[in-house]
């Protein structure tokens, strides 16, 4: 059945963006953004040791968002073993293949987001698919990096929210697109909102979740800012916000949340930077 209410919301979106700076509890959150943001730019340039310190916590960082973004989708592999399975080091013997798989591919298509954002890769409809055959490993080869075939329904389980229609989703994500693409609103609003009308038409028939964190990071990335790694036990929390959204036309729930992980995430990496820098400023200096 036609989701025309999701069509109309998709095409509503750039005016709905745009006003939103006007609210105080939103400007307050990109505010928050924005001062953590500088606050990182400010350290830079780096040198030799800094930049492989962050090396590490890259590192660190994609295996804690692999574990969190699999574990919201059912995934039961640890962290330890989720780091493992990313070294491919080990491959867990006491759980399905399939979440090795999920693992693997997630990982990798955090490394292709964050590619697209270095190349500043236009965000349309080839750029999703092929975020989706590399994230979705674990899914049939034949629904990998292709939208949802017709008389392929799906429903976001616990929620009232209505995807859309599988013969509507190429005009719906193309629209979704152009949206953002004529949109001049913070770039964290863009994001959040694509994400939340992502997840809403939910295009594939699995992995929309993983593949929706992973353009989320994109954009995030493109726009200057530390990509996020949403918990996985706060995962209801999470699915709450974007149902508010899409179904209550309220917003700031997950544009909190979104800048709250920004902002933690940041503060992350200047800790990082400063403990490295404050190390050294207590070394005693060499004798004459």
């Amino acid at each position: 059945m036609p989701n025309q209410q999701l069509s109309n919301r998709i095409r509503k979106l750039p005016e709905l963006l745009d006003s939103l700076g006007e609210n105080p509890e939103i400007e307050n959150s990109l505010e928050c953004a924005e001062v953590s943001k500088n606050a990182l730019g400010s350290l830079y340039p780096l040198d030799g040791v800094e930049e492989s310190a962050l090396e590490d916590y890259r590192k660190d960082w994609l295996s804690r968002y692999v574990y969190n973004s699999n574990a919201m989708e059912g995934s039961t592999l640890s962290l330890p073993d989720t780091e493992l399975v990313l070294d491919g080091e080990f491959l867990p013997t006491d759980g399905p293949a399939r979440y090795v798989f999920a693992a693997k591919g997630c990982a990798d298509g955090m490394e292709m987001a964050r590619r697209f954002a270095r190349e500043d890769r236009p965000l349309d409809a080839d750029a999703i698919l092929m975020l989706h055959q590399v994230t979705a490993l674990d899914v049939q080869p034949v629904l990998r990096g292709t939208f949802r075939p017709y008389g392929y329904a799906v429903r976001i389980r616990d929620t009232r929210v209505k995807t859309a229609d599988p013969l509507e989703i190429w005009d719906d994500v193309d629209s979704l697109v152009n949206a953002i693409d004529s949109c001049n609103a913070h770039p964290i609003l863009q994001a959040s909102g694509f994400h939340a009308m992502f997840e809403n038409i939910h295009p594939f028939a699995d992995g929309n979740g993983r593949t929706g964190r992973q353009i989320l990071n994109w954009m995030l990335l493109r726009a200057g800012y530390a990509p996020i790694c949403i918990r996985h036990d706060t995962g209801r929390e999470y699915m709450n916000s974007l149902e508010r959204w899409q179904v209550c036309d309220d917003p700031a729930p997950l544009i909190s949340i979104i800048s709250k992980y920004i902002v933690h995430e940041q503060d992350s990496i200047g800790d990082i930077i400063k403990g490295i820098r404050g190390s050294a400023e207590d070394e005693p200096g060499l004798p004459c």
